[in-house]
């Protein structure tokens, strides 16, 4: 799964990193990155953002449609 933090519309508020029980989301040089690797509630981390600002990477859901639809 890949993750993205649209920067545009994050507000830095630091729910998703406060949220991250195993450091797959942190804060570093003044931006959001994510460890995908990391066993996180990563559902519960999108719906924590306050702005919708975390998502799955778009190129990855139309990946998994074409699979299904094949």
């Amino acid at each position: 799964m890949k993750i993205i933090c649209d920067e545009k519309i994050c507000v830095k508020c630091l729910a998703c990193v406060t949220e991250s029980e195993f450091g797959g989301v942190f804060f570093e040089r003044g931006r959001i990155f994510f460890d995908e690797t990391r066993p996180e509630d990563w559902e519960n981390i999108f719906a924590i953002c306050p702005v919708g600002a975390i998502k799955k990477s778009v190129t990855e859901v139309t990946d998994n449609v074409s699979k299904f639809s094949d």
